[in-house]
């Protein structure tokens, strides 16, 4: 077989615009960094403000990184194609999800990249999802399988089973939700990353499928777009994303086995753990697989691929969301105990100081919320918690009109990241919560 047959990408450059106003959000950010600066010398809880101050060091740095270091590894074009296409083999675990796979699957099988087979797993569901699956293999043969579970696993579970059970002929395993649908050329730009023979794993992009059903799901895909390509962008320039969506995710197939069994039979505290497979497996990739499987093992390069676009289903109602940022902060904790003995190692001294910054701030967030919001007001001290509030407000004003700058035809719906703040307030209030109640299984969903 000849040479990828698929057509060239076109690189997609910053225009002059853009790259003023990408110039003027940085330079608002170091503004506010200079006042906040003044306000801890001079105004505010000390306490409360140093630690607003390195809060918004750290969104400073990684706004600088993405803006002038990020480039989408499909486009770099530093690493020739492959004479062989690299096949891909698309893993989709589904549990009581009928409706949107049959558009998952079309999606796939309309996509620009042909080098591609699906493997269904029916992790026991128990309406008709298992049937269309069935359904689906019979009108496409030779590019569909299907596993069934007779009872429901979990996802790592199921997905393991599809690497066991379905043989797949890739070398590269895409990870898709039942309830993520891909863009036509999102598969084709996330494969060519891995002609870089050091790359282990890559992630796309997520925008919300269901965007416009209400104000929160609104709120996400403004939210989803500085995840990925503000934090994200800056964690790709030192090849190190420490969590790869489980919405579009590939993964070299080498990178992943020798993991595989301990990943699927993961246990914290005595028990087994379900949450976070998709972060937990992006650190084995990272350099768990050399430090708790193998020495010999290797560290790999984890990038994004900001072009590789998917459409995912958002919580859309404020219990679904709860649950899921419940689930998302269990699994946040269990991996983070899980990456610090190793992190450190072979990685750029920005990446280290970040996450680690970045980890302990996380688990402070609870204590300075209550600090700024209740404790210094009811002393006496108001002007502290308007600061802090000004201080977030702020900084969600940023990712705002980032989102604005990168979807120009998305009109008003970037002021729906201000709506951000305070949620995320409270949200940091569930970390604790998380922690203490990290052996109830009773919010997951599979």
């Amino acid at each position: 077989m000849q040479a990828q047959t698929v057509a060239p990408l076109k690189v997609q450059r910053t225009s002059v615009k853009q790259k003023i106003a990408r110039g003027m959000i940085l330079a608002g950010i170091g503004s506010i960094i200079l006042v906040k600066i003044y306000l801890v010398v001079f105004v505010i809880d000390l306490i409360t403000g140093i630690y607003g101050l390195i809060t918004t060091s750290l969104v400073f740095v990684a706004f600088l990184f993405a803006f002038l270091k990020y480039q989408d590894p499909s486009f770099t074009g530093k690493f020739p194609p492959p004479e062989k296409p690299h096949f891909v083999s698309v893993i989709i675990p589904a549990k009581n999800d009928p409706v949107i796979i049959r558009k998952s699957v079309a999606a796939i099988l309309n996509s620009t990249y042909p080098h591609t087979e699906i493997i269904f797993v029916n992790d026991g569901s128990t309406d008709d999802t298992g049937a269309v699956m069935d359904e689906l293999h019979k009108e496409n043969p030779e590019k569909v399988k299907v596993i069934h579970m007779v009872q429901n696993v979990g996802k790592r579970r199921a997905i393991r089973e599809a690497l066991l059970q379905g043989s797949p002929k890739g070398e590269i395993i895409l990870l898709i939700d039942s309830d993520s649908v891909v863009k036509d050329d999102a598969i084709e730009k996330i494969v060519r990353v891995f002609d870089d023979p050091d790359v282990g794993a890559a992630t796309g992009s997520a925008k919300v499928i269901n965007v416009d059903q209400n104000i929160l799901t609104k709120i996400q895909d403004t939210w989803y777009d500085g995840q990925f390509f503000v934090i994200k962008g800056m964690e790709s320039c030192f090849n190190s994303v420490t969590c790869c969506s489980g919405s579009l995710s590939a993964y070299r197939k080498e990178a992943i086995l020798p993991c595989l069994d301990a990943w699927c039979n993961d246990k914290f505290l005595g028990i087994e753990f379900r949450p976070g497979d998709d972060r937990h497996l992006t650190s084995y990739v990272l350099g768990g697989n050399k430090h708790y499987i193998d020495r010999k093992n290797k560290s790999w390069k984890v990038v994004y691929c900001a072009g590789a676009l998917v459409y995912t289903e958002a919580p859309s109602t404020l219990k679904k969301f709860v649950n899921q940022q419940i689930r998302w902060k269990k699994s946040w904790v269990r991996v983070f105990l899980f990456n610090a003995p190793f992190f450190f190692k072979n990685r750029h001294v920005v990446s280290v100081l970040y996450y680690y910054t970045q980890m302990t701030l996380s688990l402070l967030a609870p204590i300075i919320a209550y600090r700024a919001l209740v404790y210094l007001p009811l002393n006496g001290r108001v002007y502290d918690a308007m600061f802090y509030l000004f201080g977030l407000l702020f900084l969600g004003l940023m990712f705002g009109i980032t989102y604005r700058l990168r979807n120009p035809d998305t009109g008003d719906r970037w002021l729906y990241r201000i709506l951000m703040t305070p949620l995320s307030v409270f949200f940091s209030s569930l970390m604790y919560y998380s922690i203490f109640t990290v052996k109830n299984k009773s919010w997951l969903t599979r």
